[in-house]
């Protein structure tokens, strides 16, 4: 190709161009120049380790390679060609638009093993990039440069099909794999049932639109999978479902090729809908240091978990509505660690807690969770739980653990919820199983009534060494169960716990026991000095319609501590939505 020459065809029929060795069209050191609606047959004999069907080398400006067909063989995994658009070195404005590239061996656009783009901008556009052994498109830059990827965009004719890829790469098969970028935008796209992730982004990061408004579904692994040093936002309008293990994972496990260790740099999922995964909706596999923040998503219906925890991080979960996830919970920390497996309802996790760095930091806001196993599950989780209206699950609304007291096992520092505040938990439990607001002593591994091993859905253990935390302004009603039970009853002055309002729960209006996990008000240091619990119908607008906000003559009506409202609709910060 040559500074300032348009190739385009001219005839009805794509005109073939047939390699007799190697490239079949080649940009070196170019500008201003086009390759339009051509069929590139890349199927014949041409060999080496690194060939390409098109190859962009060197410093190319304002070059657009659009409407060709660029196949690699007649089928997958036959192609002796490494990709089908190879960037070398410095691409500045690329164009990649309404292309079909297929069957290539490594990916159909992809950089060189020895060169990575910088100071340039690459814009993939309305392709159908499918059958490639590796990636569809694998794209890594140099991290001391600047560098821009858009993937997609807003028009109609934008996104990409990106589909069937990584047949040949068990560890990164990946529809689109991103490393180095620190400029990209993935908007509008179809990615589906690529062997291992949809989207594989590892030291990469996003710039508006971000990863927004894809349909992410039936890949092998993860729907996206982040890696490495990655600020990110993921959202809004992504659709995120039928992926094997996770909507969107956060996991390495090792990998020299994705990363040493998946440290994000704090990632931002937000506005999506993620349901029918394998496990969970999102799920943290690997310690990372920077923070998560799940906000304002519709996570349901995925096989186990909606959000899953199994290392060590800092996640701030806001405004969501979590619910359907008949397998564990809807926020869920880690697997249970007692000595036999769990019940056959329960999930074996995808791998064991990582204990060797403390508990994950949660704080749980303002969301909807409900018709779930469990609300939430945090058995390794320390943070605050407020203002989340949590009803319908089928055991515990929310079941924590903690150890406040050395030698804080099994974590070696103190941990646990501090605060559990203005939550609406109702409804919750069923048969023999289910409180409202529950702790559980997970190092106790045998049930101290009968000596057997506890399994993951064994009734909770209360443990009266631990001091209490602050448990206030809650409504807790008509659980199957106790309405709320803490670690212990509580001292005798100063009570953290109080202003809470209970009711029917264990099958009971009003009686105090019942309620309260056993602890008796007035008598010793049993609620002696909680003068504002309150025991009575909170008047819920509908609890039939599951419209659990306060009628006006309420008894919880500017009853707490703050003199706002109890329960999730009050508070300084009520759920509004």
């Amino acid at each position: 190709m040559k500074t300032g020459v348009d190739v385009r065809r001219a005839t009805a029929v794509k005109p073939v161009i047939r390699q007799s060795f190697k490239t079949l069209a080649k940009f070196f050191g170019v500008d201003n120049c086009t390759l339009d609606g051509f069929y590139l047959d890349a199927s014949g004999s041409g060999s080496g380790p690194n060939v390409a069907a098109i190859r962009v080398h060197y410093t190319c400006n304002n070059v657009t390679i659009s409407n060709c067909d660029i196949i690699g063989a007649p089928n997958p995994g036959e192609s002796r060609f490494r990709g089908g658009i190879r960037l070398d070195r410095t691409p500045n404005n690329l164009r990649i638009i309404g292309n079909t590239i297929r069957n290539f061996d490594f990916a159909g656009i992809t950089t060189s093993p020895y060169d990575d783009i910088y100071n340039g901008t690459v814009t993939i556009q309305g392709n159908v990039i499918e059958g490639n052994g590796t990636a569809g498109i694998y794209l890594i830059g140099d991290s001391s440069y600047s560098n821009r990827v858009i993937i997609g965009g807003s028009g109609s004719n934008d996104g990409n099909i990106i589909r069937n890829n990584g047949l040949s790469s068990a560890e990164e098969g990946s529809g689109i794999w991103l490393r180095y970028i620190d400029q990209a935008s993935i908007e509008n796209n179809t990615i589906e049932n690529n062997r291992r992730a949809g989207i594989l982004l590892t030291d990469t990061s996003s710039v508006s639109p971000h990863v927004s408004g894809n349909m992410i579904h039936d890949n092998g692994a993860s729907g996206i999978n982040i890696g490495g040093a990655s600020t990110l936002t993921i959202g809004s309008g992504n659709e995120i479902y039928n992926n094997g293990i996770a909507g969107i994972t956060f996991f390495v496990n090792g990998n020299s090729m994705i990363s040493k260790f998946p440290s994000s740099e704090p990632v931002l999922i937000t506005g999506n809908t993620i349901y029918g995964n394998g496990r969970a909706g999102v799920a943290v596999l690997d310690r990372i240091t920077g923070t998560v923040t799940i906000d304002s998503n519709q996570i349901y219906q995925n096989a186990r978990s909606g959000i899953t925890f199994t290392r060590a991080c800092t996640a701030v979960i806001t405004d969501n509505e979590i619910h359907g996830h008949t397998g564990a919970a809807g926020i869920f920390t880690g697997d249970w660690s007692g000595y036999t497996a769990p019940d056959p309802d329960a999930p074996p996790s995808v791998v064991g807690f990582d204990r060797g760095h403390g508990p994950v930091n949660l704080t749980i806001r303002r969301n909807k969770i409900y018709d779930n196993l469990v609300g939430m599950r945090l058995d390794h989780a320390s943070g605050v739980i407020t203002n989340n209206l949590v009803y319908g699950n089928t055991r515990s609304g929310i079941r924590f653990s903690g150890d406040n007291v050395s030698p804080y096992d099994p974590f070696g520092v103190s941990w646990g919820i501090s605060e559990i505040s203005n939550n609406t938990v109702v409804d919750n439990g069923s048969g023999e199983t289910g409180g409202g607001i529950v702790y559980d002593d997970i190092n106790t591994t045998t049930d101290p009534n009968t000596g057997d091993p506890r399994a993951f859905a064994s009734p909770p253990v209360r443990d009266d060494t631990q001091a209490a935390r602050l448990i206030r302004n809650n409504i807790a009603a008509f659980n199957n169960r106790t309405g709320i039970r803490d670690a212990t009853c509580g001292p005798a002055t100063n009570p953290p716990r109080d202003y809470n309002l209970y009711y029917g729960n264990f099958g009971r209006l009003t009686s105090v026991p019942s309620q309260t996990g056993g602890c008796t008000q007035g008598s010793g240091p049993n609620f002696t000095g909680n003068p504002h619990e309150l025991f009575a119908d909170p008047l819920f607008v509908d609890r039939a319609a599951r419209d659990y906000r306060l009628q006006s003559g309420s008894p919880a009506k500017g009853a707490g501590d703050d003199n706002n409202d109890l329960g999730a609709f009050g508070g300084t910060d009520p759920i509004t939505w």
